[in-house]
């Protein structure tokens, strides 16, 4: 009997332990289920304060714009003043105003003289006083000499107006302008230069004479040392007439010639192409007589040779002078330098 009751006490224990998990089982479903389905919040573009409205001594959180970068300032435009025109600059100058006593002014120097200076001399010749207010030069190597400007020049005035133009490392001529900025008008004034070339080395005749036995010792020693400044530099890239003045003219038509070298114009044999290219290609060993074509030492090239040899055919004449003997054969022209006197 007791075993019984036991029973049934575990039994109604049991049933009870199975209600309560399933409630709470139940309980967890129904929470969840609510979680899930919570229909959405509308949203709001305004802050959320965490202080309810209405909370005494608490006031709404102000509303903080975004903060917006400002554009870098722009560069400020820079205007460049322009001068005011000067009065009358801007047409040429009547006649009538200034009386010059030359519009160009030419000066000649010497290679080794730095600075020309000229002088340009000027009245006013009008009733009214001239205003000169600039003096522009169209190369900053003239320089005008002025006084204070404006120079204010009354009527009946005499004035002169110097000026400097650098020459220095320069050749030949050289030419500027001035132009004279008035209140009555421009005038353009010129200046002119000629610079001499430096003077040549003269040659005495103890120098002539040590430069012969140089030859005699070695033919070639013309274009060698000090003597190349004459018979090779002053040849280079020339031709023709040009050619021949400056590599046989300074022997064969010097001044002071030397007794051994021929006088081209006075040959005791006729000439052609073929002889006078013979003696300028290959010279004649144990004379003065170089050789001139680079392929034996020399300073001339083939074209060079050419043009030279065309140039004498023209310019020498052919035939033999009076009284010499016949032409020689083509065979023997090379027995016979034009240097040799004969």
């Amino acid at each position: 009997m007791i075993a019984g009751v036991m029973n049934r006490l575990v039994l109604a224990i049991f049933a009870l332990v199975n209600l309560g998990t399933w409630q709470v089982e139940t309980f967890a479903q129904v929470a969840t289920q609510r979680v899930i389905h919570l229909p959405p919040r509308p949203l709001s573009a305004a802050p959320i304060s965490l202080v309810p409205p209405g909370t005494p001594g608490f006031a709404p959180a102000p509303i903080i714009p975004p903060r917006v970068q400002p554009p870098a300032p722009a560069a400020p435009t820079v205007f460049q003043a322009i001068p005011p025109a000067q009065p009358g600059a801007q047409v040429p100058m009547p006649a009538g105003i200034l009386a010059w006593d030359a519009e160009l002014k030419e000066a000649t120097v010497n290679a080794t003289q730095p600075v020309a200076e000229l002088v340009f001399n000027f009245t006013n010749i009008s009733p009214d006083e001239v205003s000169i207010n600039h003096v522009g030069t169209s190369c900053g190597c003239t320089v005008p000499r002025l006084p204070q400007m404006p120079w204010k020049l009354p009527p009946g005035t005499h004035a002169v107006l110097p000026v400097a133009m650098s020459v220095a490392g320069k050749s030949g001529m050289v030419f500027k302008t001035l132009t004279i900025n008035t209140d009555k008008g421009w005038k353009m004034l010129s200046v002119k230069t000629t610079i001499l070339p430096p003077p040549a080395v003269q040659m005495t005749g103890n120098d002539r004479g040590k430069n012969q036995l140089l030859a005699k010792a070695d033919r070639q020693a013309v274009f060698k040392g000090d003597c190349a400044s004459c018979h090779v530099e002053k040849a280079i890239g020339k031709v023709g007439k040009d050619l021949y003045d400056a590599a046989c003219g300074i022997c064969h038509e010097a001044e002071h010639r030397a007794t051994m070298v021929t006088d081209l114009h006075a040959l005791k044999h006729e000439t052609n192409a073929e002889y006078w290219k013979t003696w300028i290609d290959n010279g004649k060993e144990g004379s003065l007589m170089p050789a001139f074509a680079q392929r034996h030492g020399g300073p001339l090239s083939d074209q060079q040779v050419t043009s030279l040899v065309d140039y004498l055919v023209k310019t020498i004449p052919a035939k033999a002078s009076a009284g010499t003997p016949s032409s020689l054969p083509a065979t023997a022209t090379a027995s016979t330098p034009p240097h040799a006197g004969n």
